[in-house]
C-alpha cells in the first residue's frame, strides 16, 4: 500500500477509515490508512508503506517537529504545548483568539447595554427599574451564543496547528478554519451531547437538593448535593475527557460526533486514567497561571465599573475594556494550550495503539527525500 501527501484532514483517518470518503476511493488508499500529511498540498512523492520494501526512516525523521516520534513522557504534555505555541502561533494562538475576540467583542457590547440601559438605572441609582429593553436582550443573547461557539470551537481550531507541528510543518490560519468550519456542525454536535451529558449526570441530585431545601429537610439537600458530586465525577470526568479528543478526531479525521466517541473511547481504552492525569496536572497548572493574571484584570476592572455607576462613564468603559482584555487573554491561552494538550494525547495514543509513529516518520523522510 502507498501513502502520499493529501489535501485535507481525510489523511489522519483512521486504519479502518472511519472519516468521510469520497466517491472512488478504495480501501487501501492513504486516506483511510492514517498517513500523517494532513492539510498538505499535494505533492508528488510517493512513500511505499509496506516494511518489506520500504528502508527504515532516518535518525533525522523521528524528530521532524516539536516531539519525538514515540510515545510521550509525562512532563513532554506539560512542556511540549509550549513548544507548538511557539512553532504554529499563527493557528495555535491565533486560532483562539479569532473565535474568543469576536466573542468578548459581544460580551463587551452587552455589557456596555447592560450598564447604560436606562430602563435599568444602573448608572443613575435614583432610578427605578422599569425593564429591559429589547437590544440589551437581544445583544445578551448573542453573546451567549458567541461564547459557546468560541468554546465548542477554540481547542479544535488549535489541532490542525499541533499535527503539522509534529511533522516540523507551519500552515496559514486559514486553512485551519476551514478545517474547522467544514466540521462545525459535528462539533457543536459533540459540544451539545456533552453539555447534556453533564447535565443528567447533575440533575438527580440537583432536583433532589432543591427538593430538600422546599421542604426544610436539611438532610435531603446534604444528600442531594453528595449525589450531584458523585455522579458528576463518576459520569462528567469521562465524558469530558472523551469529549475533548474527540474534537481532535472530528476535526483530523474527518468523522461524526457519534463516531469520533467512539472512536475515542477505543483509543482510550487503557490509557483512561494516564489521559486523566495528564488533563488534571496540565489544567490545574493552566489554571493557576490564567487565574492570577484574570484576578489582576478583574479586580483592576471591577473598580473602574464601581467607579462607574457612581456616574463617571468613562470609568465603566476603561473597567469593561480591561475586564474584557483579562478575559480574552485567560481564555486565549488556555485554549491554545489545553488544546495542544489534547491534540498531543490523540496522537500519543495513535503512537501507542496503532504504531503512528512509524507512519509520521515515513511521512517525514518522503517530505526530506
Amino acid at each position: 500500500m502507498s501513502d502520499t501527501s493529501g489535501t485535507g484532514p481525510h489523511d489522519w483517518a483512521t486504519p479502518g477509515g472511519s472519516g468521510d470518503q469520497s466517491v472512488g476511493s478504495t480501501p487501501e488508499s492513504p486516506s483511510q490508512l492514517g498517513s500523517p500529511t494532513a492539510y498538505a498540498p499535494p505533492s508528488p512523492v510517493v512513500v511505499t508503506a509496506t516494511p518489506a520494501t520500504q528502508a527504515a526512516p532516518t535518525y533525522r525523521s523521528w524528530q521532524p517537529g516539536i516531539i519525538p516520534l514515540r510515545p510521550m513522557s509525562f512532563g513532554e504534555f506539560i512542556s511540549v504545548p509550549f513548544n507548538a505555541m511557539r512553532f504554529n502561533r499563527a493557528v495555535v494562538i491565533g486560532g483562539p483568539l479569532l473565535f474568543v475576540g469576536a466573542s468578548m467583542v459581544v460580551l463587551a457590547a452587552a455589557l456596555w447595554l447592560l450598564f447604560t440601559d436606562p430602563s435599568l438605572g444602573l448608572l443613575s441609582p435614583t432610578s427605578q427599574f422599569s425593564g429591559v429593553q429589547g437590544s440589551t436582550v437581544a445583544v445578551g443573547i448573542a453573546a451567549v451564543v458567541t461564547l459557546i461557539l468560541a468554546d465548542a470551537l477554540s481547542s479544535a481550531v488549535v489541532a490542525p496547528g499541533v499535527a503539522r507541528a509534529v511533522l516540523g510543518e507551519r500552515i496559514p490560519v486559514g486553512e485551519a478554519l476551514r478545517a474547522v468550519g467544514s466540521r462545525i456542525w459535528q462539533l457543536l454536535l459533540l459540544w451539545l451531547l456533552t453539555s447534556l451529558a453533564l447535565t443528567l449526570a447533575l440533575a438527580p441530585g440537583i432536583a433532589a437538593a432543591w427538593l430538600g431545601g422546599v421542604n426544610g429537610d436539611d438532610g435531603v439537600v446534604a444528600l442531594g448535593v453528595l449525589a450531584a458530586l458523585v455522579l458528576g465525577l463518576v459520569i462528567g470526568v469521562p465524558v469530558y475527557l472523551i469529549s475533548t479528543v474527540a474534537r481532535c478526531v472530528i476535526v483530523l479525521e474527518r468523522t461524526g460526533a457519534v463516531a469520533s466517541v467512539r472512536r475515542t473511547v477505543g483509543l482510550i481504552k487503557g490509557r483512561f486514567w494516564w489521559s486523566f492525569l495528564i488533563v488534571f496536572v496540565t489544567g490545574l497548572i493552566i489554571n493557576i497561571i490564567t487565574g492570577i493574571v484574570q484576578q489582576l484584570m478583574s479586580t483592576v476592572g471591577g473598580v473602574a465599573i464601581l467607579v462607574g455607576v457612581s456616574g463617571e462613564w468613562v470609568a465603566t468603559v476603561v473597567g469593561v475594556a480591561v475586564y474584557v482584555l483579562g478575559a480574552v487573554i485567560t481564555y486565549v491561552f488556555t485554549y491554545a494550550y489545553m488544546g495542544s494538550v489534547y491534540a498531543l494525547i490523540y496522537i500519543d495514543l495513535r503512537v501507542r495503539h496503532e504504531g503512528f509513529d512509524m507512519d509520521l516518520a515515513r511521512a517525514a523522510e518522503a517530505r526530506r527525500g
